[in-house]
């Protein structure tokens, strides 16, 4: 696969690894034709509100799990592709239409949008391998507005590049019970529901109601915040080494066992009988339905596979984790070359714009020169000892899937290592400099201190002279520098609990 192909068909996905393909220079990318296929009316993820007049109540899935009263969990200035800032005087933490908006101008301002195609559903991706390579046949749906605007599309393209989110697939445990207890609503009450929190969009819903919130996640963590206030009682069923929500008005239940006509069972054989609503918070499935059965063969599904990294012979997915990949990124499946197929946005636990940003330029480069990327069987070295690092450490990879632990520390490290290994292949300059800015290694973890800050400013009615002149990274880094060490010497005197935080900060 030559560095300058004549003609080379791309279809991207997320709008770093677009921006990032369009920042190689134009003579090395001469000839390429690259797309992105957003299956929404704009870009923005799960920023991007439900459309109005959507239904967001089951067995429908919603396009996203955004919720009126959704703000961010870490400092907007650590969530940001690297130079390009949120809008001066922009709330610390800022609500979702913030976020959306910042998506919007991200591409703007790069010129993105002429290469992205809105409302295109990417429904089935088929590899067609042709030694010594290959390429991706595409099946997309339209869906423009009217009747008349819907078709069908069949493309081809060389590389496929696949950043579909986490949060659309509910992950709903499987209690035995639900059935009969959904069905004996006593009489005077709401009828019994059990939600995820997909779905979730009002606490205004819940008042008055007797409430189980399931799962100490962000989400569950937001709806016991939100939900508490106006229920009659709430409780949080958590597992043994979770905490319930702090500030949150809830009563500590354990993991729930099963389900009867009358009642809920916990795992300690404490029973609720009077519960109206079980709000899941239990997280998501990670699936790539376009690459999976009915719709393609590419990426094989099985919540329990008997194969692993070293035995696969397809690209396998277990519901937690894609597997065999090098970096998150690219497919080490025997049938496919190593840069027809790579993923963007995969790990969990870090912030995503730098991190889709650094994913970005490692694709981008490969793509251009596919010799940059070690041997597949080097790679597949690397990945087996990360697998058995993490079983050192007590850990199944398996489970874990694509979570970054040890704190920020290994999510920082990640995007660092991505970048350094450009610059040692000589594709990036070596400037000497880590990826991560230090000042995003010390903001994050700051994150619940910022939040507490930002709360009490909010309260002394100082927004304004907090983020007066402040427009740049540095300037932003600085604010956050300042604003902790505020708070640190106020909370020396006052202690940290005399600020309540309404929402969740991970």
């Amino acid at each position: 696969m030559g560095t300058t192909p004549s003609h080379r068909r791309l279809r991207s996905g997320g709008l770093a690894a677009l921006k990032t393909l369009l920042d190689l220079p134009e003579e090395t990318r001469a000839g390429w034709e690259i797309v992105l296929f957003e299956q929404r009316r704009s870009v923005g993820g799960v920023w991007l509100p439900d459309p109005p007049g959507a239904p967001t109540g089951p067995p429908e899935l919603p396009e996203t799990p955004l919720y009126p009263l959704l703000h961010v969990n870490t400092p907007h200035p650590t969530m940001t592709y690297p130079n390009f800032t949120f809008p001066p005087g922009t709330a610390l933490f800022p609500g979702w239409a913030a976020l959306q908006q910042y998506h919007e101008d991200f591409a703007v301002h790069y010129n993105l949008t002429p290469y992205i195609r809105l409302n295109h559903t990417v429904v089935s991706a088929n590899w067609h391998s042709h030694p010594p390579e290959g390429d991706w046949h595409v099946e997309v749906h339209t869906h423009l507005g009217g009747a008349e605007d819907e078709y069908v599309l069949r493309r081809t393209f060389d590389h496929l590049i696949v950043a579909n989110g986490h949060n659309h697939f509910p992950c709903v445990p499987a209690w035995n019970g639900t059935e009969e207890w959904l069905a004996n609503t006593p009489l005077g009450r709401p009828q019994r529901e059990i939600l995820h929190s997909i779905y979730y969009r009002e606490p205004q819903k819940y008042a008055g109601q007797n409430v189980v919130i399931v799962g100490a996640g962000a989400s569950g963590r937001d709806i016991a915040l939100q939900v508490s206030p106006l229920a009659r009682v709430a409780y949080q069923s958590i597992s043994d080494d979770k905490d319930t929500t702090p500030g949150a008005r809830v009563i500590r239940k354990p993991r729930i066992s099963h389900f009867t006509p009358d009642a809920i069972v916990f795992a300690d054989g404490t029973t609720l009988s009077d519960i109206d609503t079980v709000l899941l918070g239990t997280g998501y499935e990670n699936r790539v339905p376009f690459l999976s059965a009915p719709h393609a063969s590419t990426l094989h599904t099985d919540p329990a596979p008997t194969v692993n990294s070293s035995t696969a012979r397809a690209l396998t997915n277990n519901l937690h984790y894609i597997f065999p990949l090098h970096k998150h990124i690219f497919s080490l499946a025997p049938e496919l070359p190593p840069t027809a197929l790579a993923f963007v946005g995969l790990p969990v636990l870090i912030a995503n714009c730098p991190s889709d940003n650094a994913q970005g330029m490692l694709i981008a480069h490969a793509l251009a020169n596919a010799s940059l990327l070690p041997p597949r069987e080097d790679m597949l070295a690397e990945l087996l000892a990360r697998e058995d690092s993490l079983r050192g450490r007590g850990y199944d990879p398996y489970l874990i899937g694509h979570r970054l632990l040890d704190g920020d520390t290994e999510a920082q490290d990640y995007q660092d290592a991505l970048v350094e290994f450009l610059k040692k292949r000589g594709v990036l300059p070596d400037d000497g400099k880590k990826y991560v800015e230090p000042w995003r290694r010390t903001a994050r973890p700051a994150s619940m201190l910022l939040a507490r800050a930002w709360k009490r400013v909010e309260a002394l009615g100082e927004q304004s002279r907090w983020l007066e002149g402040v427009q740049t990274e540095d300037e932003w880094a600085d604010l956050m520098a300042r604003m902790a060490d505020w708070q640190r010497e106020w909370e020396e005197e006052h202690g940290e609990a005399a600020v309540a935080l309404d929402f969740h900060v991970e």
